[in-house]
């Protein structure tokens, strides 16, 4: 795993890079409108705010997204700017799984931006979005080995289950600075549901692992099997970390308890940074390895 990450050009470093913002900014604006939906008891105030950042969001996440294809044009020309550019070498790129899975996902954040429409209809469209930008990551990579429909709704499943987290991060925080009592409600919710996100994630990682490699415990020899395990087992984590302290501080954050609300701000910052060092691992996994036979 080492040896792969030390190989790396400059290139591959800023494909990483931009394909992490992908992973960010994709999850938070499909999580916004997730979290936009299902926690009702979110003030006005604090709903549209929400509907600010997935619009933000998406936005952000279609122009790193089509940044994408130069990138990869560039990689194939030997890292030169010439191959970002050339007809050829992008209409190539465009026509691949590449290109397929971002034309999808630009579908998908096009959708999101429904939210604006200040209807059923709006939000109806939106959740259809923010799915498609799940499964617009099942369209590439070793999403399409086989058996490809079925990597293909774990991969959504996965993704659906993480942006539904990282979008209660947001609100979660900012009420936790402006009312407690909504957000001890909240997190409870969060708390409860957090429970079973775990089992997702870490039964999904694991029937994934076993479908690409055959068998797990040889694949723990394989850079491509230790940077999957080491990034489904830290998001198992810390989501079961993120659901006992919200579950802890819960009781207290429903009494209006002040410390209870600084020590929930504090512990999102936290899983924030986390799941932001996650996504760059999932980013290095995916660039610089790849399972055998694929």
């Amino acid at each position: 795993m080492l040896d792969a990450i030390a190989g790396a050009d400059a290139l591959i470093w800023i494909a990483i890079c931009v394909k992490a913002l992908v992973y960010a900014t994709s999850l938070t604006a499909a999580g916004s409108v997730l979290s936009y939906v299902s926690l009702r008891p979110l003030p006005a105030v604090e709903r549209g705010w929400l509907v600010r950042l997935a619009v933000f969001c998406a936005l952000a996440a279609a122009v790193l997204s089509v940044a994408r294809l130069p990138l990869r044009a560039s990689f194939l020309m030997g890292g030169t700017w010439e191959g970002a550019f050339d007809p050829m070498i992008l209409t190539m790129v465009a026509q691949s799984p590449l290109g397929t899975s971002i034309a999808l996902r630009l579908l998908g954040l096009a959708l999101v931006l429904a939210l604006l429409i200040p209807a059923r209809i709006g939000t109806a469209l939106s959740v259809i979005g923010a799915v498609l930008v799940a499964a617009s990551f099942a369209f590439r990579g070793h999403a399409l080995a086989e058996p490809r429909i079925v990597l293909g709704l774990l991969i959504t499943l996965h993704i659906v289950t993480v942006a539904f987290w990282i979008g209660a991060f947001a609100p979660l925080y900012r009420l936790a600075g402006t009312d407690r009592a909504t957000a001890g409600m909240l997190a409870h919710r969060f708390g409860q549901s957090a429970v079973w996100f775990v089992g997702v994630i870490a039964v999904s990682g694991v029937v994934t692992l076993w479908l690409l490699t055959g068998n797990p415990l040889t694949a723990i020899t394989t850079a491509y099997g230790q940077l999957f395990i080491l990034k489904i087992g830290s998001f198992t984590a810390l989501l079961g970390l993120a659901a006992w302290n919200k579950l802890l501080l819960t009781p207290a954050l429903l009494r209006q308890d002040q410390d209870a609300a600084v020590k929930l701000r504090r512990s999102i910052a936290i899983e924030a940074v986390l799941v932001a060092l996650i996504l760059l691992t999932t980013a290095t996994l995916t660039t610089v390895t790849a399972p055998a036979g694929i």
